[in-house]
């Protein structure tokens, strides 16, 4: 996709209400009229490509012109995406059955292809398990996925045939989520992503954030809270959702967030840099990673990492973006790709 289509799609794909919100929300804040805001917003999408959401996350209405330069940006975005990841390799990604293939050994759970799998085997498989999970190999962000428990099937050759004609071809056993986790939220498997860079052979870590559903979805990216952790599992930053709300404790489980310590986050970690030399020629990746009560297992894998929450200003109160990350990286290098 171009920059110019995806400026194009940027601006078919505005929610007004949302905007509205947001711009009021940033007015309140810093004393400017919503008008100001608004306006504000127009330049910086037509100077730097960045919609209403980044211009929240970076602060951009109290960033210099040199901190904006630190900023990833849609324009900046897929440029660095064309120059980084090998679009011949996009498919190792984005085709969950076949990254499942390639990942098999990060994954830690059962899981068929259901285009290959017959009447019987499907039988099989779901036999002795409690929740399975039927996914759209090619969709993203949780859309389409069904949570199918065993004990409440009717007619398994009904299901199987339903399955197969809405192509949720991708059959995963359930993840049994570590239980200091489901204490925040025992709905969805709550997903961890590390943002990984490849540099020369070499696997660098450039962000994480653990995300939560703050309601009772099963599935992660309905309505989101966010935090980043350190090594010790511990939080690092506020806990923030797409709008800026900042939370001290979970609003349904009403767990304080200070007294959260997330087990098995260095081992996730080590997991993320040993996948990311898996295909080297995509080296840009962010990982979606689970808890469970044995270690970290591998959700999935994204070629486009979602620059947006790794620079969120609000975790830390920081105005340096997620390109100063990348360039103390890539060095050098960094003057190959024409931004």
């Amino acid at each position: 996709m171009s920059v110019k289509s995806m400026m194009v799609r940027k601006i078919k794909a505005i929610d007004k209400e949302k905007l509205n919100k947001i711009a009021s929300d940033i007015a309140a804040r810093n004393n400017k009229s919503v008008s100001y805001v608004k306006n504000d917003m127009i330049k910086n999408f037509i100077k730097y490509g960045i919609g209403y959401t980044d211009y929240l996350k970076g602060d951009y209405i109290n960033l210099t012109s040199e901190q904006k330069k630190t900023y990833v940006t849609t324009k900046s975005y897929y440029k660095l995406l064309k120059y980084l990841n090998n679009p011949k390799y996009d498919a190792c990604m984005s085709d969950k059955i076949v990254f499942n293939r390639i990942f098999n050994k990060y994954l830690h759970r059962e899981w068929i292809d259901l285009r290959t799998t017959s009447l019987d085997d499907f039988k099989k498989f779901i036999k002795n398990k409690k929740t399975i999970f039927a996914k759209p190999p090619t969709d993203f962000g949780g859309h389409g996925i069904e949570k199918i428990v065993i004990k409440d099937i009717k007619d398994i050759k009904s299901l199987y045939e339903r399955l197969k004609e809405k192509k949720l071809n991708l059959i995963e056993d359930a993840i049994i989520q570590h239980k200091e986790l489901d204490k925040l939220n025992p709905y969805a498997v709550n997903s961890f992503r590390v943002v990984t860079l490849v540099k020369d052979g070499k696997a660098y870590i450039l962000a994480n954030a653990l995300r939560i559903n703050l309601d009772d979805a099963f599935a992660i990216g309905c309505s989101d809270a966010y935090m980043r952790l350190n090594e010790k599992g511990q939080i690092c930053s506020r806990v923030v959702d797409d709008v800026a709300n900042v939370y001290t404790e979970h609003p349904i489980a009403k767990i304080k967030f200070d007294t959260v310590k997330v087990p098995y986050v260095k081992e996730a970690f080590d997991m993320a840099l040993e996948a990311a030399l898996v295909v080297p020629e995509v080296r840009y990746v962010g990982w979606d990673i689970a808890i469970s009560e044995n270690g970290p297992v591998i959700l999935e894998g994204n070629e486009y990492p979602s620059y947006g929450l790794v620079q969120y200003y609000l975790f830390n109160d920081e105005h340096e973006g997620h390109l100063s990350s990348i360039s103390k990286i890539l060095g050098k290098e960094m003057e190959n790709i024409k931004l």
